[in-house]
């Protein structure tokens, strides 16, 4: 009876660890059953996201599980996520600056963990979800860099001169126009189901998303799709110097697929390689480290306020859904401020003159 009770026991285990009759759905009330089931759960808004923004999203749960997956729901307080917090924020190595970023992603994501859990009727969750939702912790400062005119035309200038021309128009393309990174060069997407496999694939991925030559029509006008908000974007790049005098350089028979293709590769760049060969061109042409190659659209956008362009032409021509979105974009502009300077002066003379 004893060696029958083993046999079946020891059935179980191997048909358990094979992923048979296992409760995918199981929840334990600790943290990290919270976080499985957020990733499993078909009504989750795990399932809705971009595969780009679900990358994200499991790097922040990893850190989370790891951290203090084993924790119960049940036993927590707020002085458990201000720890945390603190913990999370610590610079990397001794003497370097505070990762704030990190941290506050972490407690971002603990608010929609615990949200997901209200909406799937989890206990402790609206507990939890209330003491975040009252919590302050201290955000990463809006980034304040954007790329400058100058910037732009000495990466341009180097990277022809490197054979990167690319690169040179890539960057032209995102400073003439205020398009994204992701909507001049595109990505590597999974490849939905059902779907075909498309031209260029890489590690099982498909190509997708990027300025293609049939986006601009024989009057060098682009009309695109934008990925983040679907808006269109237009523009006449014979208007666009930079990138005007980039395109009379590749033949016309030239001019077929995507616009950006890695002379090294034969193909659109592989993801993360298009900012790592940016940079080695940037270093050379003396573009400050801190510059970075997504800061061209802010720079389109604060060298637009500055010529004195009107808000919501600025926020149509960058193919943004609310004005609010195009003002972050604007550092250190002088149009707007300028002009009411300038009205200030015309009624103080106009005032002394009456």
């Amino acid at each position: 009876m004893i060696e029958a009770h083993c046999q079946r026991l020891q059935a179980e285990a191997l048909a358990y660890a094979a992923g048979h009759a296992r409760k995918h759905d199981r929840f334990d009330g600790t943290i990290q059953a919270l976080s499985r089931r957020y990733q499993t759960d078909p009504a989750s808004p795990f399932q809705r996201l971009k595969h780009n923004s679900r990358s994200k999203d499991l790097y922040t749960l990893k850190l989370i599980e790891a951290g203090f997956g084993k924790r119960a729901l049940a036993a927590l307080k707020i002085g458990d996520f201000y720890r945390w917090y603190d913990a999370a924020k610590k610079p990397k190595g001794s003497g370097g600056p505070e990762r704030v970023r990190r941290a506050y992603g972490i407690i971002k994501k603990l608010r929609e963990l615990f949200a997901y859990g209200i909406m799937a009727e989890l206990p402790e969750c609206d507990r939890l979800y209330a003491i975040l939702r009252h919590a302050r912790f201290k955000q990463p400062a809006r980034r304040r860099v954007s790329m400058e005119l100058s910037h732009a035309e000495a990466f341009i200038a180097t990277a022809v001169e490197m054979g990167r021309l690319s690169l040179a128009l890539g960057t032209a393309l995102q400073f003439e126009t205020a398009l994204r990174q992701k909507d001049v060069i595109g990505e590597w997407e999974p490849i939905p189901e059902g779907e075909g496999a498309g031209t260029f694939m890489l590690r099982g991925r498909r190509w997708a998303n990027g300025l293609t030559w049939s986006d601009i029509d024989a009057n060098l006008v682009i009309r695109k799709a934008t990925t983040k908000t679907g808006a269109f974007a237009a523009h006449d790049l014979k208007l666009c110097p930079l990138v005007r005098d980039l395109i009379e350089m590749i033949p016309h028979e030239a001019r077929v697929g995507p616009v950006i293709i890695d002379e090294l590769a034969g193909r659109p760049f592989a993801e993360s390689a298009y900012g790592r060969e940016w940079r080695v061109v940037a270093r050379a042409a003396g573009v400050p480290d801190h510059v970075w190659n997504m800061d061209a659209r802010a720079g389109a956008i604060t060298e637009a306020e500055d010529a004195g362009a009107d808000l919501d032409h600025i926020r149509s021509a960058a193919a943004h859904s609310q004005t609010a979105t195009t003002q972050r974009y604007s550092r250190g502009a002088l149009g707007k401020s300028r002009h009411v300077a300038e009205l200030r002066m015309a009624h103080r003379t106009a005032r002394n003159g009456s």
